[in-house]
């Protein structure tokens, strides 16, 4: 999978709210699907997933229970589809931040700054996430299929790293002996290490900007050596 899979996820997204059902029943349906997304997205954003209950979503799009069970399964099938519109808005700012008239650290510093600007207002959103992929954890493979979900989702973030790079080993920015799958792996990390600190230290993510750009630098300078 490559970062650019990322702009598939947006359009699949676009598409969808162009494409309602043309009866009335079923067009009343669509739009209260998109009602509970939207609310359910506002609760996973202001308390986190676990806070956020169906009956919570419910009332806050203006709607039954029922009506939420007769449009999704779970909360978890709800909490895959905020994501996956999260990663995609998200992904899709890193992905154009990608600005080859600058070197490879920096390249990959404004990349990062521009995707916590973009996610900064669901940082609960992100990290509750980030849990859900690491919780049903089993020998690395994910107990649930929507824990498999969230963990292809949150995937992107290296893959789109990993496409910076490889553009950068074609470019000769790096030696051709770099592994900058590994390479990538790191920057994930530290990625998401960053928004852990930075939401328990009650910091905006622009304040991790002087600690990110070392971090890549000597990440940078690791490939370039190798």
């Amino acid at each position: 999978m490559t970062m650019y899979q990322a702009y598939e996820l947006k359009e699949k997204l676009v598409q969808e709210e162009a494409s309602l059902p043309l009866g009335a029943r079923a067009r009343s349906k669509e739009l209260n699907r998109l009602k509970i997304l939207a609310s359910a997205k506002a609760l996973f954003r202001d308390r986190g997933y676990e806070s956020a209950t169906l009956r919570d979503i419910a009332k806050e799009a203006g709607l039954s229970t029922g009506a939420v069970f007769a449009n999704f399964a779970d909360k978890n099938e709800i909490f895959v589809k905020v994501v996956e519109e999260e990663t995609a808005r998200v992904m899709t700012a890193m992905i154009d931040a990608h600005d080859t008239s600058r070197p490879l650290d920096d390249r990959l510093h404004h990349q990062v700054m521009t995707a916590y600007a973009a996610a900064e207002e669901n940082v609960k959103l992100i990290l509750s996430a980030f849990v859900m992929n690491w919780s049903g954890n089993t020998n690395g493979e994910t107990s649930e299929p929507a824990q498999a979900e969230i963990a292809r989702l949150t995937d992107l973030v290296r893959q789109v790293v990993l496409e910076t790079l490889r553009h950068a080993q074609a470019e000769k920015e790096l030696p051709a002996s770099a592994d900058i799958a590994h390479g990538a792996e790191i920057l994930e990390d530290l990625i998401f290490s960053n928004i852990r600190r930075a939401y328990r230290e009650g910091q905006t993510f622009a304040s991790t900007t002087d600690r990110l750009r070392f971090q890549v630098s000597l990440i940078v300078s690791g490939l370039k050596a190798a």
